[in-house]
């Protein structure tokens, strides 16, 4: 086992290891995913199902993971080696991780065009009266555009109303994206993005270039920077008037909440979302600990940092919602939004009517590439493991590594393309919703059984007894065993309707078919399609 671990290699010190996972867990959906679903859930009652589903399933799947791959020294594709019959389920979560690290970075893309557009003087999304704004505009400060000399194209196309759009939603919407396809016709691509996808894959690459080496040094800023500017934003945010009235909305429990079923629900998926589980990020991280690595103290540790970090987080977005609230006049949950629309939108708007707002502007950002750059890194790190694990020859030499590496940041730019289109938004929205949800809880449910059930949790119990002197609390055998499985399995068959499933490959091949014929359209003689 020391020889095995040296030759593949080990992290150098605990802390690189901790701050690795906290950037596996920690990703772009703590920060605009959960204050929102906190806030609808009930605020400070949503944190007794979130914390259940968190004991329930959240811990024992990441002391699970944790546990079997560290013994092991392995990664999640050749882990299955203790249960041949099974080894799709390392594979599966592979390819999962590797479609969401091929859309993940075109978040980042978004990100790195916002960021680069904070330097300016005058922020682009502040004011109407820009070639993508309509004559329904209305800038941060309420004034409705109804200038003669908007663009052309807008003059026909759109009906004057009492309706208004803001400014900083026609700069996402109509500028950024440019968002006038649909999930079947994807259009051109938006060649801004192309060259900030170009820039998010060589820094992933970049960082990543000697493997956990270099990825364990980065992650010392990558995983510490974020949670100081999220202080430095929360400490502003309370000096902004409204601020108190955005933190009692997202606190002040609802309790009657409690008693809808959707509120378990989103608290279940949360838990997925955020703690990393199901996809082979911690298992692959955990493959470099050394032997003896306490990783009973890890996983107790690390799901409360994420916990932490999500609520944390939710201070930080309310503070500035309750300001926007002021200053538009409205009530909080009028102006409150979850997604995209959260960090493109809402807060570039609030930030926007701020002094010295390029400077809160690029701090938010940043802090945005930072947290999705960790994430970035193990679900490359994911790939590249799981080919070297399945394929030894691959990574003999750190430069066969290195050249592994950028063959599989370049086949994750091309897959991203897609996504950079101007219908790429709805591609990215229907394709997260499967992956991020039934698939990651199927695989995570059978990953259980079978360690459990198969391998067996006695012998689960005496590699991890092997590897931290001590035998685990008995807690986690019926976790393991039927809590964990049956709660993971309740919760995934009542996501969603299984039917969709079954016109999702025709869709798929609708929209191949149409990017195809749009990006290459005078090449149409020269190419055959055939939908199978």
């Amino acid at each position: 086992m020391a020889k095995s671990q040296e030759k593949r290699g080990n992290w150098s010190n605990w802390l690189e290891f901790l701050f690795s996972c906290v950037g596996c867990m920690v990703g772009i959906g703590n920060i605009w995913r959960f204050p929102f679903i906190c806030y609808r859930s009930g605020g400070a009652a949503f944190l007794i199902p979130y914390f259940l589903a968190m004991f329930v399933c959240g811990l024992p799947l990441i002391f699970l993971e944790m546990s079997y791959c560290q013994y092991s020294n392995l990664g999640p594709g050749r882990v299955w080696i203790i249960c041949p019959l099974f080894k799709g389920i390392g594979f599966g979560m592979i390819i999962l991780t590797a479609v969401i690290s091929c859309y993940y970075n075109v978040v980042l893309a978004w990100t790195l065009y916002y960021l680069g557009k904070s330097f300016t003087t005058v922020l682009p999304w502040s004011s109407c009266g820009n070639s993508w704004n309509s004559l329904n505009c209305v800038d941060v400060y309420g004034t409705v555009f109804k200038n003669s000399t908007v663009n052309e194209t807008w003059n026909s196309a759109v009906n004057i109303s009492n309706s208004t759009v803001s400014s900083t939603e026609e700069y996402w919407i109509n500028h950024v994206l440019d968002d006038k396809g649909d999930f079947h016709t994807l259009g051109s691509v938006r060649w801004q993005l192309i060259i900030c996808l170009t820039v998010a894959w060589i820094c992933v690459f970049l960082c990543l270039i000697k493997g956990i080496k270099s990825s364990g040094k980065v992650v010392y800023v990558a995983a510490t920077v974020p949670y100081l500017i999220l202080l430095a934003l929360l400490i502003r945010g309370c000096m902004l008037p409204g601020s108190l009235q955005g933190i009692k909305y997202y606190v002040i429990p609802r309790w009657e909440k409690l008693l809808e079923s959707k509120v378990w629900q989103d608290a279940a998926v949360q838990v997925f979302y955020s703690a990393g589980i199901g996809w082979g990020g911690i298992s692959t991280l955990a493959s470099y600990n050394r032997f003896s690595n306490n990783c009973y103290r890890d996983a107790m540790v690390l799901p409360v940092l994420d916990c932490l970090t999500s609520w944390f987080a939710g201070f930080v977005i309310f503070v500035f919602l309750g300001y926007m609230a002021h200053i538009e006049g409205k009530n909080v949950d009028e102006v409150v939004a979850s997604g995209p629309g959260l960090s493109f939108v809402t807060y570039p708007h609030a930030v926007a009517t701020m002094p010295v707002s390029q400077l809160w502007s690029f701090l938010f950002f940043a802090m945005l590439f930072l947290v999705g750059m960790d994430s970035q890194f193990v679900h490359i790190q994911t790939i590249t493991t799981g080919l070297t694990d399945a394929v030894p020859q691959i990574g003999k030499t750190s430069r066969r590594k290195t050249a592994l590496t950028a063959t599989v940041c370049c086949v994750g730019f091309l897959f991203g393309i897609p996504f950079t289109t101007r219908g790429g938004i709805h591609l990215l929205n229907h394709i997260d919703g499967y992956i991020s949800t039934i698939s990651v809880m199927l695989l995570a449910c059978i990953e259980t059984l079978v360690l459990s059930w198969l391998y067996g949790v006695n012998r689960l119990y005496e590699d991890i007894t092997s590897m931290i002197g001590y035998r685990p609390n008995f807690i986690w055998r019926p976790l393991w065993m039927v809590i964990s499985p049956v709660f993971i399995l309740v919760r995934s068959l009542t996501l969603a309707p299984w039917t969709v499933y079954i016109t999702f490959h025709e869709k798929y091949q609708l929209i191949a078919k149409n990017f195809l014929f749009t990006q290459v359209g005078q090449y149409k003689d020269l190419i055959v399609w055939r939908a199978k």
